[in-house]
Order: structure tokens, then C-alpha cells, then sequence
């Protein structure tokens, strides 16, 4: 948080503070992709590029759910952050990592966990 005064919490914050979006995947804490976005340069892909910035921001979740239990977890989840294709080991032509997870009618596909 800003350095702010128990008055001043509830204002937005000036122009001058920079925000920052990170994305980070870990496996037992140890870390395996990290990314930081600035929220300004993120709004203009936003304004410019709706869709593709959504579809593209979607990559994040969907290739890590995807890669959780392919071969190759770290090139698989690069590879969907990359084109939205999954891939065990990040190799091949992979699936649509939207339809893999979500499935067609959207019935869950998602990989168990338990």
C-alpha cells in the first residue's frame, strides 16, 4: 500500500504511483514463471485491443491449470502463455487450452487434483 494517512486511504491513488500486475507460478514455493505488467501500459492494450488482451490474460490461468499434470510442467505452461496451445513438454501441436479446460459446451475438463 501507499504510504497514506488514515484519512487519505479511501482516495484514489495520484498519477504519479506506479501499479504494478505480477503473475507468478510456484511449485513448492519454488518459482517457476514470473511476469509484471504496468496497469497503464495494460489499459492501452485494453482500449486498443480488447478481446486479444482478455483472451491473451486468459492464457495465464488456463495454461497453468492445463500444464498442472502434463510432462514438462514449466515448457508446457510457457508454451500456453505463448500461442494458447497446450502441449505436454511444450512440443507438438498441441489443443486449444480454452477448450481443453472448459470443453466445448463448457463442461469442466479441468485436470484432477485431488
Amino acid at each position: 500500500m501507499p504510504n497514506v494517512g488514515l484519512l487519505k486511504a479511501s482516495e484514489p491513488l495520484s498519477p504519479k504511483n506506479r501499479v504494478i500486475i505480477r503473475f507468478s507460478v510456484e511449485v513448492d514455493e519454488l518459482p517457476v514463471y514470473n511476469e509484471s505488467y504496468d496497469i497503464d501500459e495494460l489499459l492501452q492494450e485494453l482500449h486498443d485491443q480488447p478481446e486479444e488482451t482478455l483472451k491473451r490474460w486468459s492464457w495465464r490461468l488456463l495454461s497453468t491449470a492445463y500444464a498442472r499434470d502434463k510432462e514438462g510442467f514449466s515448457a508446457c505452461l510457457t508454451r500456453g502463455l505463448i500461442d494458447g496451445m497446450g502441449a505436454p513438454k511444450g512440443k507438438g501441436e498441441g489443443v486449444d487450452l480454452k477448450e481443453a479446460i472448459c470443453g466445448n459446451a463448457g463442461e469442466s475438463q479441468a485436470p484432477n487434483v485431488s
